[in-house]
């Protein structure tokens, strides 16, 4: 038995999705015996298809992204890129260095792709947290004008009766996505198999209903899979350029997040210092009073300064503004952990953990610090916020009162210059996000921070409750409060779009 009827494509190219534990590599292995002819009693594991590490369920398995070319029984080709599971237990940072290695890996493997298909668990009757945030990651990383091009495959479904999900839990923008549903007979066989090398042996009558359930499953797959197949042939091929531009565009958004973020940090710090000044003006006398006064005028502004196709390692802590290693040597990447072991901006301390080891340059930890492709860059702004009818009025006050009135409103300029650098930045993240809107799937970037926060705040939770190292809770807590900060900046930036109906 084979797939009918045949398809008339030559080369079908498939990006292949889904969270940890759906069962990408047993459905690589169906197509790849299926597509070659093989009947169901002489299906082989194909070892090069296996793209799994050893670990926990609750982790992601696959380790980066695979490329199969799987030759079919008419001579056609089925090419396959295999990509990482998302919501890694592993961290937001480990999904960063997914979507990376999914875009880059895009880029090297296809010009264009006849369709997506994702795989998820068709016995859950709604989406969890973790199945929502890998769909709204999806979604953001790939252009709306391939939206046609997206179809489901439920797995562990053997009768319709066990089909529970609910399609209404899907993005908007999915749920006219075809889908269909599998009990992968590939499974089932390996299930034969065991049965068969086991001691003592199995019941023989277990052995010959297992056979039958096999076979009749994989009949059903059959059917399934040739519908799938008459879909990818009929799917007009998309270019795939577009998604590498989106995450490209993805992380010029992060960077100009940060700088608003940083802006904002130093209006603040100028709110205090102008305080502090004052509370403290009577005791510490005109001297001090003016060397504050000349800090003031010449605080320094920090923002992010493309550096085109160079990355660097910056640190992202509060009030750190440090370029640690321009034009880092190790290749660019989201993983904190691979950044601290290879980057030789940070010391390499035995029994510290990876994540924990002090950089060398400004003494923050690894997991404060990331690859950019901008840099921190400090500009003094002397004269463009001096009044000089304030200073006049200041060089001839008569009483302490006055200078401090004329300082306030001097500082109160500054301010007020910081706070229209804010609206200007924010005013290019719009612009930014715009852009990115329109050209993504899911519309919005701000639907996958919103989704990281929430998919966090479960996982510390279940810390919490696990009673877990304590540390461990609170370096969630302190992913979840920058996210939120990032999401509160790009709520007052985003203009959200029409959503398809």
């Amino acid at each position: 038995m084979t797939i009918q009827p045949p398809w008339t494509k030559r080369i079908i190219n498939l990006i292949l999705i889904g969270e940890t534990g759906v069962g990408k590599t047993a459905m690589l292995n169906l197509l790849a015996n299926v597509c070659a002819g093989i009947p169901v009693e002489e299906f082989e594991e194909k070892n090069e298809l296996n793209n799994e590490a050893g670990g926990s369920k609750s982790g992601s398995q696959t380790n980066e992204p695979r490329f199969y070319s799987i030759t079919c029984a008419n001579g056609h080709k089925v090419n396959i890129l295999d990509t990482p599971g998302l919501a890694d237990t592993r961290g937001i940072d480990k999904d960063n260095e997914h979507k990376e290695s999914i875009a880059n890996a895009i880029k090297k493997n296809f010009d264009v792709v006849d369709a997506v298909i994702i795989l998820a668990n068709g016995t859950l009757a709604r989406l969890g947290a973790a199945t929502e945030y890998t769909l709204t990651t999806i979604s953001g990383m790939f252009p709306n004008s391939i939206v046609d091009n997206i179809a489901f495959v439920f797995t562990m479904v053997s009768t319709p009766a066990l089909f529970n999900f609910d399609r209404t839990s899907l993005p908007q923008e999915l749920k006219k996505s075809r889908v269909w549903s599998i009990d992968n007979p590939f499974a089932q066989w390996l299930t034969y198999r065991k049965l068969l090398e086991q001691d003592p042996p199995a019941n023989v009558d277990d052995l010959e209903e297992t056979v039958e359930s096999t076979r009749r499953g994989y009949a059903k797959a059959l059917k399934m899979l040739s519908q799938v197949f008459q879909y990818l042939d009929q799917c007009k091929v998309q270019p795939t350029h577009s998604i590498f531009e989106l995450y490209l565009m993805s992380t010029d958004i992060e960077a100009r997040i940060s700088n608003v973020i940083a802006r904002m940090t130093q209006t603040e710090d100028k709110r205090t210092s102008f305080k502090s000044l004052q509370a403290n003006y009577k005791d510490q006398g005109h001297k001090m009073l003016m060397e504050k006064y000349e800090r003031i005028i010449n605080t320094p502004f920090y923002q992010h300064q493309d550096t085109g196709a160079e990355h660097n390692t910056l640190c992202v802590a509060g009030n750190c503004y440090s370029n640690c290693h321009e034009r880092c040597t190790v290749g660019f990447t989201m993983d904190r952990e691979t950044l601290a072991r290879m980057c030789a901006s940070f010391e390499e301390t035995p029994g510290v953990a990876l994540l924990k080891r002090r950089c060398k340059d400004c003494g923050h930890l690894a997991e404060d610090h990331q690859h950019y492709r901008t840099k921190w860059v400090k500009t003094i702004k002397t004269d463009t916020i001096i009044d000089p009818d304030v200073k006049k009025r200041y060089d001839a006050a008569k009483t302490e009162s006055e200078n401090i009135a004329d300082l306030m409103k001097t500082a109160q300029t500054e301010i007020e210059q910081l706070e229209r650098d804010i609206v200007e930045f924010e005013k290019e993240l719009t612009d930014l996000c715009e852009k990115y809107n329109k050209l993504s799937l899911s519309g919005s970037f701000i639907g996958y921070i919103a989704s990281a926060i929430s998919l966090l705040k479960i996982r510390e939770k279940t810390l919490i409750q696990d009673g877990k190292d304590p540390e461990a809770a609170d370096r969630m807590a302190q992913r979840i409060e920058r996210l939120e900060k990032k999401r509160k900046v790009l709520e007052g930036a985003e203009k959200p779009r029409g959503r398809k109906v």
